[in-house]
């Protein structure tokens, strides 16, 4: 039973994490699927769990093992190439709705199978409480080596198909031959010799349904990085960098070159040290050899992708490239080197990982960067050449008064592309004819930023357009309130009635936060009634361990993601420390001999709680890591005793139960957690008051503990 308790763990979490990177992957790095992925994945668990329970001859663990080996590598390429099924092109955003049901849909069958295998496996110890919390414990220790795996070999080793191949040939391997003597050996020998099979085989398989995915173009590369999922590819003469399956940027394409290097100088005309933080291969840098007065340092995290990227353009060689995250690098260096002009290309924020370039945080860190009349210009793909819809007037005024809390000056220019100047200097009230003169006297003449180009995007009636429909009181974007995100969504969710409809529904309506508050409290009150009060509050407990913790590690990934940016390689790592948490906190409980465990290990969670409330804003960037890591394992190893409580009080005296109810009730806790905190009660009220939410809660599961004694 332990040896089946930790291959599940190594299994579900392995596959959990791996289903999660490729659905982040292939919907634009929208990090609000990881919540809806999860949910899909534990509503799958809990019901195979709760029917796995129930039926009288269980399925044997093996051939579930093999069943769910089959179907993770099965359901990853059907997330992949479900883009090309449905009849997207490339770098098209999938509707939200429609991404969102992708994502439960296709996380649902190896969930599915993992939840009965709980069941299965904890029906071979006799006691329920005592076989229950068994294989609890191990799977927790399992799912910790699962995740580090998956960490350690992701990239560097293995791709997300080959890994979850490896997944499936070790766990059938292990759990098919008893390991004894020599057994033990043979087994590690053949393992050993597959994986090195499928390291050199499977990636052949990757490229087929890459070059599927992407056609009528050529695959140049694909691989991973700690930042996402990266894509080259070409057609004739264009070269296309696609990230997290969405377009970054095109080669050639010298009028967006132009428009990224070429306006800030208008306004700074003796601009000589330039920092841009992105991509510089895809014109910048042949734009730079023109500007011999200009010295351009660029900064991207993505260190893999400069030498894939020269293979396939050729490089300038005078532009300084630092391989580094630009929060970390502003933050973490001393500022010896002022820039007159800093250049942000964030893309959409349509994620937390894009996002952050637009919040309070990061552009207070920008004036560092700065000299006192430096120019931060952020070129965005908004058009506002003419009509303003009401979504886009929201987001963009969030942009602006985001901008304009930090700096002094918020200027803009209408177009096909909106593009933001701002500086602490007043630069930006000149003529129109000095504009004119200043493109005339630079080394290089723009071919697309001429005359007619300028009288036109300068036009009055388009400039007044702008400015009336900003709203200047529009609260600011920050980690406690990430407003921009979700605007982005609903913008995104406009090009199709359907998905406009569930979107705002979801991401904009106080209707799905209320329902969710009526079920707990339905349940809070079914639970602390009748003569067995007892008993049947600890499902409550079992959801309350559920829906706190699961919360916890969201809200964990979320701030962590907005500020370090990395969340896509270390998800393995933290998913595995947060159930190595609950799996020793689970052993503490059961060798624990004290009664009414559910005191000590709520108000455990409690405190950690309010303790992440009054400290995750104060974290130096270079502890992030190692903060969050504390944090999940403090909050998992309260939940793994307040597990053992429940278990403890649902099973006393009842050895012929459901062993899947207890768990099945965690486990939706934990998908209401996963679906609603980031997802729908995050936009509503902001982080603090949803971590003081959670507070709240687990007050209250500590009173109806005491009512129930």
């Amino acid at each position: 039973m332990n040896k089946k308790a930790f291959l599940l763990g190594f299994f579900s979490v392995g596959g959990q994490v791996l289903l999660i990177r490729e659905l982040v992957a292939g919907f634009s790095g929208d990090e609000l699927f990881i919540g809806t992925a999860l949910f899909g994945w534990l509503l799958a668990v809990a019901l195979g769990s709760y029917l796995g329970g129930k039926k009288a001859n269980p399925l044997k663990a093996d051939f579930l093992f093999i069943s769910g080996a089959i179907l993770l590598p099965v359901s990853i390429i059907a997330i992949r190439l479900s883009s090309t099924i449905l009849n997207y092109s490339i770098g098209e955003i999938i509707p939200f709705g429609l991404a969102t049901l992708i994502s439960i849909l296709l996380t649902f069958p190896t969930g599915f199978i993992s939840g009965i295998l709980f069941s299965s496996v904890s029906r071979e110890g006799y006691r329920p409480a005592a076989s229950i919390n068994r294989v609890y414990l191990f799977e927790g220790i399992g799912a910790f080596v699962g995740g580090v795996a998956v960490t350690a070999l992701i990239g560097p080793v293995f791709s997300n198909l080959s890994m979850a191949v490896a997944l499936g040939i070790i766990v059938i391997l292990f759990g098919l031959v008893s390991l004894n003597g020599r057994a033990v050996y043979v087994t590690a020998f053949v393992s050993l010799l597959m994986l090195i099979a499928v390291k050199y085989m499977v990636p052949k398989f990757d490229y087929y349904f890459y070059k599927i995915k992407y056609h009528p173009y050529n695959v140049e590369n694909s691989f991973e990085t700690y930042y996402g999922h990266q894509a080259i590819i070409t057609r004739d003469s264009t070269v296309v960098l696609l990230t997290d399956n969405k377009i970054e940027a095109v080669h050639p394409e010298l009028e967006t070159a132009e428009n990224i290097l070429i306006p800030p100088l208008l306004y700074k005309p003796d601009a000589g040290n330039i920092l841009i933080i992105g991509r510089t291969e895809f014109g910048i840098e042949h734009l730079s050899t023109l500007l011999p007065k200009t010295k351009i340092t660029a900064i991207d995290p993505r260190g893999m992708l400069g030498p894939a990227m020269d293979r396939v353009i050729n490089s300038n060689q005078n532009i300084i490239r630092i391989v580094d995250d630009p929060t970390a690098y502003i933050s973490n260096r001393d500022i010896i080197t002022k820039y007159d002009i800093v250049i942000v290309v964030p893309g959409e924020p349509d994620s937390y990982k894009n996002g952050r370039y637009f919040s309070e945080r990061f552009l207070r860190l920008t004036r560092r960067m700065l000299k006192p009349d430096g120019i931060l210009y952020i070129p965005t793909s908004y058009d506002t050449d003419r009509f303003i819809s009401g979504q886009k007037r929201r987001l963009l005024s969030t942009i602006y008064s985001t901008l304009g809390y930090i700096y002094r000056y918020v200027h803009l220019w209408p177009g096909t592309t909106t593009l933001f100047f701002v500086s602490n200097a007043s630069l930006f009230e000149i003529p129109y004819e000095t504009i004119i003169n200043r493109i005339d006297g630079m080394d290089y003449k723009p071919q697309f930023i001429s005359d007619n180009y300028l009288k036109d995007r300068l036009d009055e009636f388009k400039l007044s357009n702008l400015y009336n429909s900003l709203d200047s009181s529009a609260e600011i974007n920050n980690l406690e309130n990430p407003k921009l995100i979700y605007n982005q969504i609903l913008l995104n969710s406009q090009l199709d009635n359907t998905d406009s409809v569930i979107t705002y529904f979801v991401l904009d309506s106080l209707y799905p936060a209320l329902f969710a508050l009526l079920v707990i409290i339905l349940l809070f009150l079914f639970s602390i009634r009748g003569r067995r009060k007892r008993k049947t509050y600890g499902l409550f407990l079992y959801f309350t361990a559920g829906l706190t913790t699961l919360s916890a590690e969201l809200i964990a990934f979320y701030v962590y993601q907005s500020s370090a940016g990395s969340l896509y390689s270390e998800l393995g790592l933290l998913i595995g420390t947060f159930m190595l948490g609950l799996s020793l906190g689970t052993y503490i409980a059961i060798k624990s001999e004290a009664g009414r465990l559910e005191y000590p290990s709520l108000l455990l969670l409690l405190t950690s709680m309010l303790l992440y409330l009054i400290t995750y804003a104060q974290i130096p960037q270079s502890a992030l890591i190692y903060y969050h890591l504390l944090f999940l394992f403090t909050t998992a190893l309260a939940g793994g005793g307040l597990f053992v409580s429940a278990t403890y009080r649902y099973y006393f005296g009842r050895a012929k139960s459901n062993r899947g109810t207890g768990y099945a009730y965690e486990i939706t806790g934990s998908a209401i957690g996963a679906l609603f905190a980031m997802t729908i009660i995050l936009p509503l009220i902001g982080l603090q008051w949803l971590i003081g939410l959670i507070i709240i809660f687990l007050f209250i599961g500590l009173v109806g503990a005491y009512m129930t004694e």
